[in-house]
């Protein structure tokens, strides 16, 4: 009966919660798309751009300074992400017992708009939270409109024409076309015991939607898997590779790796995770360890005692 209560505590909380998120993510994304109308895609695209690495930089401050908010990541698409997070879990007595007897009929938007930190002291880390979940959204929206951009700059690319002087026609020099597939692109070596740690350590912090094979995970450093992986956590990935990438076991061009050979698709999306996604999501760790790190520590260091 307890739980019962806590559970219609937070949903109406989370009703509040998600009414401050739309109304400010539906301003957001009207300011983008009035620019949107009156430029080119050029200047369209380092807008979004700008506007990406800002957002990002704020989400970075929030989650350095708000640890609790680490799980918005992971659940910032959540319907009910006050009863299906850790967020509550992770606050302190105190603070959840703010959350339980809040009134949540004495909520006024016109106050939280005036002041926006105005109930973090009813509600512990209000605002952050607000803006966390919205800040995910809005960056997963950003780079959806940069990838858009960026596919029809591929499909629009057109050969140059032939420059003339004194009314000749000038040859261009045609780049050599380079057969076959690219040996090797990870530039990795790894052993038997190596693939079957890294398997396991992959399939306990559920880097991908599926559970994977050692063959799997072979194939995917081959660049030969029979379909793709989605991935349930950019920033775990990133690090993974990264990590690898540091103790020397694969190449600095891992990103290209994937994003070329398109063997991942991103956790929002079902298209393949690109460089720049990967470069993001790198970025992103190197301000802020994902979850799950020290797992991925622990079977790194494994592997480093099984290299000769």
């Amino acid at each position: 009966m307890e739980n019962d209560n806590l559970k219609i505590q937070l949903d109406s909380i989370q009703r509040i919660l998600s009414y401050c998120i739309t109304q400010t993510y539906n301003v957001l994304i009207g300011n983008i798309l009035r620019k949107k109308g009156c430029i080119n895609n050029i200047q369209f695209k380092e807008i979004l751009q700008k506007e990406y690495i800002r957002i990002t930089d704020e989400l970075s401050s929030i989650y350095l300074n708000h640890s609790a908010l680490a799980c918005v990541e992971e659940y910032y698409n959540a319907g009910d992400f006050l009863w299906e997070s850790t967020f509550f879990e992770s606050l302190t007595k105190e603070q959840k017992q703010k959350y339980t007897s809040f009134p949540v009929s004495s909520f006024e938007y016109a106050k939280y708009i005036e002041a926006h930190i105005y109930y973090n002291d009813a509600l512990p880390m209000f605002s952050y939270l607000v803006d966390a979940i919205l800040y995910e959204r809005y960056t997963e929206y950003l780079m959806g409109e940069i990838d858009r951009i960026e596919l029809t700059e591929v499909q629009t690319v057109q050969p140059r024409s032939s420059i003339l002087v004194n009314d000749e026609p000038c040859e261009q020099k045609k780049k050599p076309v380079i057969v076959g597939k690219e040996i090797n692109p990870f530039q990795s070596d790894f052993t038997e015991e190596q693939i079957e740690i890294l398997t396991t350590c992959i399939n306990e912090i559920q880097l991908f939607t599926t559970n994977i094979s050692s063959n799997i995970l072979k194939d995917f450093f081959a660049c030969k898997l029979k379909g793709v992986l989605k991935s349930n956590n950019n920033r775990q990935l990133a690090y993974l590779m990264q990590s690898l990438n540091l103790k020397g076991f694969i190449t600095d061009e891992w990103q290209s790796a994937i994003a070329r050979n398109e063997l991942v698709l991103g956790k929002t999306k079902d298209t393949s995770l690109t460089r720049t996604d990967l470069s993001t999501a790198t970025d992103q760790i190197n301000m802020k360890q994902p979850k799950g790190w020290e797992t991925i520590d622990k079977y790194i260091k494994q592997l480093k005692k099984g290299w000769a």
